[in-house]
């Protein structure tokens, strides 16, 4: 009996620990310092960054008019009437097949010119969920806790994906700022991926931002076009009941207002759910609740969309219909410059003490994507290929022409480390480099030496004398090496008769008729000059000087210098 009561109480424990698990972190009813703001003239747009409006407004104060940027955005195509008078679907699911669904869709697509990164939203929060434009704080999303707005590696906050991921997100619609909210830790767990809804298996975020989330979901059901997993437990929504009743019992406040201005100066586009909640209703063929405060108005005008107004609810003509009002106090109203793909509007001047529209405004064309920067641009290199660029508006950044890829070039080759062969040393061709990226196309081949000189004719430096020596030289023609060599002196004295000898040589004299010679007298062998045969003059002395001189070979010779002496 007693293991059966502890089963029972464990059972019943784990019961209350999954619905606990479910209940929100969150606040019954969130309110900030109301602006006070009643129309659209009140609201000053702060900016940051040169280009960032920050939310101007607060949680909990109903928006009972459009923001300034809202009236703006919907112009032409855009406006309410006509947008309104699409057919739209008759029932939960053929919503998504609808004219109306699609008009919506393609109106924020088109004017969604930036999609935001996951990274990136961390520091856009400080402007689009601060409250009154204080960028210090941030407003937690479930509960209105007030954080800093600096972010902190999710140590006190995090981004929570109202559409969670896990039902169908996959791209660039699971980064989308509009959906991603930032929230206290503990809420972000708390709720995990459970759809949202008023049963026990759903998560209920509180009345307070309970029409908050159904329209944030719709904006993701008809931006992305999500239509598979919005509905039941395995979706984000209960089902449409739940949607529809959400959106009227929590309106829209000036924070979602403020928000809405504050995304659209970062993406370009709008949540139109929450401009014009009265498009749920007729997106699911419902009758819109007539007396549901919107911030056009229009639920409670009884307007079903079908009149001449631009700007939800003004008459549009110049015949104001309030004779009784003078009309001298006039203000020009909505405004809105062209831009590169998108009508502007001139203004409607209008009363503002009745708030009739005196004179109706006129369209302004589109100006087309007249400046145009090129960005990306990738020039080719010898071994990478380029990029021509992107070609973007510069007003608007739409890119306007994709780039095509530039081929990579040759080398722009030149020779180095070339070096001359010498008669001795060997040159080298050079390597084939090129100069741009400093690639080696060609290694170069060493240049053998021929091993010797190619000497020209010799050339005397210095004539050699009797007593001096003499210098001459010759030049190699390829490489100039030059190479001398000595001159001998000549060993001539003037005025006396010389021969050379070899070194050490002396003169002896010979007997008649011994050295075979002739006598210069008589033509006889061995004769002498006086006539005497076979004998020396006796007058005659033979002195033999040896001066000694350097041959060209570095032999010594004798001279011998024969000379008469007198007896």
């Amino acid at each position: 009996m007693k293991r059966h009561f502890r089963m029972l109480m464990g059972i019943v424990l784990t019961v209350i620990i999954t619905v606990t698990s479910i209940v929100p972190v969150s606040a019954a009813n969130i309110t900030t310092t109301a602006t006070g703001y009643t129309s659209a003239s009140d609201v000053k747009y702060q900016y940051h960054e040169g280009k960032y409006i920050s939310n101007w407004g607060a949680r909990g104060e109903v928006a009972t008019f459009l923001s300034p940027n809202a009236e703006k955005f919907y112009t032409g195509s855009y406006t309410y009437d006509v947008l309104s008078d699409k057919q739209g679907g008759t029932s939960q699911s053929s919503a998504p097949s609808s004219a109306l669904y699609k008009a919506l869709q393609s109106m924020m697509k088109a004017e969604h010119s930036h999609q935001t990164s996951y990274g990136e939203t961390r520091y856009q929060y400080r402007y689009t969920d601060c409250v009154s434009n204080n960028t210090s704080n941030i407003s937690s999303f479930y509960s209105g806790k007030v954080l800093s707005g600096t972010w902190d590696s999710g140590s006190t906050w995090n981004r929570e994906h109202t559409w969670p991921n896990s039902k169908g997100l996959g791209g660039n619609d699971e980064n989308d700022i509009m959906m991603l909210r930032p929230t206290w830790v503990q809420e972000n767990s708390s709720r995990g991926n459970t759809a949202y809804g008023e049963g026990g298996s759903y998560y209920d975020p509180g009345e307070s931002v309970r029409g908050d989330c159904a329209r944030i979901v719709l904006y993701v059901y008809v931006r992305w076009g999500n239509t598979s997993k919005m509905w039941g437990t395995g979706g984000v929504m209960e089902n449409m009941d739940v949607l529809l009743k959400w959106m009227e019992e929590d309106p829209v406040d000036t924070w979602e207002m403020g928000r809405n201005d504050a995304v659209e100066s970062i993406t370009g586009t709008r949540n139109v759910f929450v401009d014009y909640p009265e498009y749920a209703w007729l997106l699911f063929g419902e009758e819109i609740p007539e007396d549901m405060t919107t911030p056009s108005g229009i639920a409670k005008s009884g307007d079903d969309g079908n009149n001449d107004s631009g700007n939800g609810g003004n008459t549009g003509n110049d015949n104001p219909s309030n004779p009784a009002c003078k009309h001298t106090n006039t203000r020009l109203g909505h405004e809105k410059a062209a831009t590169c793909t998108k009508e502007g509007y001139t203004g409607d001047l209008e009363c503002e003490d009745c708030g009739a529209v005196v004179k109706a405004g006129t369209k302004i064309p589109a100006t087309g994507h007249k400046n145009t920067e090129v960005k990306g641009a990738i020039e080719a290199t010898c071994s990478k290929e380029g990029y021509t660029g992107d070609t973007y508006c510069k007003e608007c950044g739409t890119k306007l022409q994709s780039g095509t890829t530039i081929a990579a070039g040759a080398h722009n080759t030149e020779l180095q480390g070339v070096k001359e062969p010498t008669c001795t040393e060997d040159g080298y061709s050079g390597d084939l480099v090129c100069k741009d990226c400093g690639t080696k196309v060609q290694e170069g081949q060493i240049v053998t030496a021929p091993g010797h000189h190619t000497f020209g004719d010799w050339v005397v430096v210095k004539e050699a004398t009797a007593t001096t020596y003499g210098s001459k030289e010759r030049s190699c023609s390829v490489c100039e090496h030059k190479e001398t060599e000595t001159i001998p002196a000549t060993g001539e004295v003037p005025g006396s008769e010389t021969e050379s000898e070899e070194p050490n040589s002396t003169e002896t004299e010979n007997k008649p008729g011994e050295n075979g010679t002739q006598d210069t007298q008589t033509g006889k062998p061995g004769d002498n000059s006086d006539g005497d045969k076979d004998s020396v003059d006796p007058g005659v002395i033979a002195v033999a000087v040896a001066i000694p001189c350097v041959c060209a070979v570095g032999g010594i010779s004798a001279v011998v210098i024969k000379r008469k002496i007198s007896k």
